[in-house]
C-alpha cells in the first residue's frame, strides 16, 4: 500500500470530485487504496461490475442488476451520508444513453444538491473510454509505478516467502531494483516469481532475464518500446556541433547529483528537425549510448485513438512509464504527427498538447527527451520556445566534408570484421559537389551497399570507380523530392533553428555566405 496514492485519493475526495477515474487492471490493489482512503470514516461503499452486479464492496456478495437501473436507484434515493459507488469494467455500457445520462445527473446532484446528498462515482477499468460529457465531471487518480522503496519491499516479500533472505546478497538489490523500474506491482510480482523459480535464487545474474521480460511487457502495452542500440556519436558522419553539444550534456547527465548541487538544472532534452534520411533517428539512438541510459521510443502517431479520452490516456501512461524508468532517453518520433495544427477545434489534440507542454515545462525527472520531426512549419510556437526543450537543432542536407565523413562511416562498417580485405579508399571525389551534392545520409549508405552488392555479383574488387558509377546511377532525395526539400529549407531559415553542423542560426548562416561572396 502506498501512502502517496491514498493521499491523492483523499485530495480528490476533499475537493468534492463527482467522478474519480482510475485506469488500472489490478483490482485487488485498487480496492485496498479505496478502503485505505476511506479508513476511519463513515462513508459507505457499494460496487457494480458486469459479473456479479451490485455488491457491498467488502464481501462481494451481490445481486444481478443492470447498470442503468442501479444508477437510477442511486440517483433517485435520499441517502444523506457520504457514499462511494465503485463501477468496474463499464466500458461496454457507457454508450447506453441511460447510463450516460444518469452518470451526468449523479455528478450534477453531488455538485449542486445542498441538502446533504453526497455520492461519488469511482470508475475503475484497465482502459477508460468515456464520452466527453462525462469526462467534464471527472478527475483521474493516477496510479504511479512503484518507487524505489515499494520495489525494495516487494523484493523483500519474495525473499521471505521463498525463504531465501539469508542467502540474498544485499549489494545485488540496487541493480535488480533498476531492472524492475517501470513495471506495475502486479508485473513485478510475476517477474520476481520467474526469477525465483529459475534455480530458486534471486541475484544480479537474473537482471538479463528480468530486462527481457520487462521489454516484452512494455512492448505489449503498445505505448512505448525499449530500443536496443549500440550506436554511438562516432557512427554518425557530420553534425559536429550537435555531437559536441551532446558530449557536454553527457558530463551533466552522468554527474547529475554533483551538477545539481551547484545549481545546474536537470537537462530536459532536444528537438531535432530536419531532412529525411539525414541522421535524426541515429542521433536519438546515439544519445542513449552516449549517456549510458535506456532508450524508450514513443510513436506519437500511435497515441491517437478514436475514443474520447483514449488518446490522452495513452500519452499520460507513456509519460508515466518513462518517468518510472528514469534515468532514460525518451525518443518521441515524428512529433509533428500529433501536434501539427494544434489550436483548431480538436479538443482531444488541445488537451494532449497542453498536458505535454506542462510536463515538459515542469519536468524535474531525469527523462531526457529527444523529439524528432521532418517538418515544423505547422507546429505551434509554444512547442518551439525555450523552456520546453533545451535546444532545437536543424539537420540540413550534408555538405562536402560531412558527405565524406558519412562515406567513411558506412565503408568502415562494411570493412569491419570481414575475411575479405577491402582497400583503403579516399572518398573526397565521391563526396564532392560534382558527384553527390543534394545526397542525404541514406542516399550515401545506399551507394555503399549497392556498390558492395554489384562487386560481389561481378566478382570484382570494391573501388573508387565502382562507387562513382553507383553515384551516377543514383537519384538523390534532392532530385526525387525537389519541391518538398526546397520548402523545408525555406522553413528552416524562417524558423531560425540552430544548425546541427555549425551551431549557426539558420538565417545567420545565409548571411555569412552572402558576406563571403
Amino acid at each position: 500500500m502506498t501512502d502517496r496514492i491514498v493521499t491523492e485519493f483523499r485530495k480528490l475526495r476533499d475537493i468534492n470530485t463527482p467522478i474519480i477515474l482510475i485506469e488500472d487492471f489490478d483490482y485487488a490493489r485498487i480496492d485496498e487504496i479505496i478502503s485505505a482512503g476511506l479508513a476511519n470514516s463513515d462513508a459507505a461503499i457499494r460496487e457494480w461490475n458486469p459479473a456479479t452486479g451490485i455488491t457491498n464492496f467488502e464481501n462481494k456478495e451481490g445481486r444481478i442488476e443492470s447498470l442503468d437501473n442501479f444508477l437510477a436507484e442511486i440517483y433517485q434515493d435520499e441517502y444523506k451520508k457520504e457514499r462511494f459507488i465503485v463501477l468496474k469494467d463499464i466500458g461496454a455500457f457507457v454508450d447506453n444513453p441511460r447510463v450516460n445520462s444518469f452518470l451526468q445527473l449523479i455528478a450534477q446532484r453531488k455538485l449542486y444538491d445542498y441538502k446533504g446528498w453526497n455520492t461519488t462515482i469511482v470508475i475503475v477499468s484497465p482502459s477508460i473510454k468515456l464520452p466527453e460529457e462525462i469526462l467534464k465531471y471527472s478527475s483521474y487518480l493516477d496510479i504511479p509505478f512503484p518507487d524505489d522503496v515499494e520495489i525494495d519491499l516487494q523484493i523483500d516479500e519474495h525473499l521471505e516467502v521463498n525463504d531465501y533472505k539469508d542467502e540474498f546478497r544485499e549489494e545485488d538489490k540496487p541493480s535488480i531494483r533498476e531492472s524492475l523500474k517501470g513495471l506495475s506491482r502486479f508485473d513485478i510480482d510475476r517477474v520476481l516469481d520467474m526469477a525465483m523459480s529459475d534455480g530458486g535464487t534471486l541475484s544480479a545474474k537474473d537482471n538479463d532475464m528480468i530486462l527481457k521480460q520487462k521489454k516484452a511487457m512494455v512492448k505489449k502495452s503498445g505505448l512505448v518500446e525499449y530500443v536496443d542500440t549500440k550506436l554511438s556519436l562516432e557512427d554518425i558522419g557530420g553534425l559536429d556541433h550537435l555531437k559536441e553539444y551532446l558530449n557536454d550534456k553527457k558530463k551533466i547527465i552522468t554527474n547529475l547529483s554533483k551538477a545539481k548541487s551547484i545549481g545546474v538544472k536537470t537537462p530536459k532534452g532536444i528537438f531535432i528537425v530536419g531532412m529525411p534520411g539525414c541522421g535524426k533517428s541515429l542521433c536519438a539512438k546515439a544519445v542513449s549510448t552516449t549517456f549510458g541510459i535506456p532508450l524508450l521510443k514513443m510513436d506519437m502517431g500511435s497515441m491517437m485513438q478514436k475514443y474520447v479520452g483514449e488518446s490522452e490516456s495513452n500519452l499520460r501512461n507513456a509519460i508515466k512509464l518513462a518517468e518510472a524508468t528514469a534515468p532514460c532517453v525518451l525518443w518521441i518520433d515524428e512529433i509533428e504527427k500529433a501536434f501539427s495544427g494544434t489550436g483548431g477545434h480538436n479538443d482531444i489534440l488541445t488537451r494532449m498538447f497542453g498536458y505535454f507542454l506542462s510536463w515538459m515545462q515542469e519536468k524535474t525527472s531525469s527523462v531526457y527527451v529527444v523529439a524528432t520531426a521532418n517538418s515544423a512549419d505547422n507546429l505551434p510556437p509554444e512547442l518551439k520556445r525555450k523552456g520546453r526543450f533545451d535546444e532545437i537543432f536543424c539537420v540540413n542536407l550534408p555538405k562536402e566534408k560531412e558527405r565524406k565523413a558519412i562515406f567513411d562511416v558506412h565503408y568502415n562498417k562494411i570493412r569491419s570484421g570481414r575475411e575479405k580485405k577491402y582497400e583503403e579508399i579516399n572518398f573526397t571525389k565521391a563526396a564532392s559537389d560534382t558527384y553527390t551534392e543534394g545526397f542525404n545520409g541514406a542516399d550515401i549508405e545506399a551507394v555503399i551497399n549497392e556498390t558492395v552488392e554489384r562487386c560481389f555479383v561481378k566478382n570484382i574488387n570494391f573501388s573508387e570507380k565502382e562507387v562513382l558509377d553507383t553515384v551516377k546511377a543514383t537519384t538523390s532525395i534532392s532530385r526525387s523530392c525537389a519541391t518538398q526539400i526546397a520548402a523545408m529549407e525555406s522553413m528552416f531559415k524562417e524558423s531560425c533553428f540552430k544548425d546541427a553542423t555549425t551551431g549557426d542560426l539558420t538565417n545567420q548562416k545565409e548571411d555569412k555566405q552572402k558576406k563571403q561572396k
